[in-house]
């Protein structure tokens, strides 16, 4: 990113995401972009009114994916130790994950760490993909491609929208995996996030403080724009292909502007039900253990964080 203006000032940064003037396409539409995180205008408008409709699927999050998620959160009281990322965030993440696409085949292990590895394509900000980040997005766009769809899913959805002329090909091929890329790394990049403090400060965290906490979190550390013509922001100048990066602390973890992430509302109710399965489960006596960080510039986590239970003690 050492090409990149950072917008610091809180102000200046909501009017940097808010201003239709600025670029999401690091290309400058040279190269036709399908995947809606690099679109603007009235392509990127028709295909995110798509995906707010495979979204809307899961608006509020379905009462069987919640049971899942408390299920196996659970089964964590009986063990000795446990990984934040591995044991707690990662299914939680691929379970939603699973229900936003509708695809009948599981979600194996290789396909997650597949997603991980795609970046979502924002990498082409930096100057490209790092080594086999192409091929991961390929194996996922693949598997989508070829999954068989849930009846009334979004896979589904996304499928019938393509034969009504409402999604390319090219979009039909990389919605799932931008979808399935959003639901799955952010989420457990927050959830371990947030399931580190609670381990660290135990309490039972609701609706309100779960918005808090994805907030502070911030799971994705940068927006990226492109300067389409003369602009001034902090009283700096810019011209047409400067590029800025707008952090999205302080409030700003969902975006603002047409660029909104518009599965906000499921990552809270995700949130707030696993986050309240797991203050279930930690005792005074859970400790952590070794905790490794991503070192990724754009996305905020975890790599690893032992939780150890080093008696019987109950939280009270």
């Amino acid at each position: 990113m050492n090409d990149f203006f950072v917008v610091d000032a809180r102000a200046d940064r909501v009017g940097v995401l808010r201003d239709a003037r600025l670029s999401s396409d690091p290309d400058g539409g040279a190269a036709g972009q399908a995947n809606l995180l690099l679109m603007d205008g009235a392509a990127h408008r028709r295909l995110r009114e798509v995906v707010k409709e495979v979204i809307a699927l899961v608006e509020p999050l379905p009462a069987e994916v919640s049971t899942d998620i408390e299920d196996f959160v659970a089964g964590l009281a009986t063990a000795s130790s446990f990984d934040l990322v591995a044991d707690f965030a990662r299914p939680v993440a691929a379970r939603v994950t699973t229900a936003v696409l509708g695809a009948v085949e599981p979600l194996d292990g290789r396909l997650l760490t597949a997603l991980s590895e795609t970046a979502a394509n924002l990498d082409v900000w930096s100057g490209g993909a790092p080594p086999g980040a192409d091929l991961a997005a390929l194996r996922v766009a693949m598997f989508f491609l070829k999954a068989t769809a849930v009846e009334g899913g979004g896979l589904a959805l996304l499928r019938e929208a393509h034969d009504a002329g409402r999604v390319t090909e090219d979009e039909l091929m990389l919605t799932p995996v931008m979808l399935a890329h959003a639901a799955y790394e952010n989420s457990m990049n927050f959830l371990a996030l947030a399931g580190l403090g609670l381990v660290r400060r135990p309490r039972r965290p609701d609706g309100a403080e779960v918005r808090r906490l994805v907030q502070d979190i911030a799971p994705t550390r940068y927006a990226a724009r492109r300067v389409t013509g003369p602009l001034t922001v902090s009283e700096v100048e810019f011209g047409a292909g400067d590029k800025l990066a707008v952090p999205l602390g302080d409030g700003l973890a969902f975006g603002l502007g047409r660029h909104a992430c518009p599965g906000s509302r499921v990552a809270v109710a995700e949130g707030e039900v696993a986050l309240r399965a797991l203050s279930e489960v930690l005792t005074a006596s859970h400790v952590v253990g070794e905790v490794r960080h991503k070192t990724h510039p754009v996305f905020h986590g975890l790599e690893y964080a032992q939780v150890t239970r080093t008696s019987a003690a109950k939280c009270v």
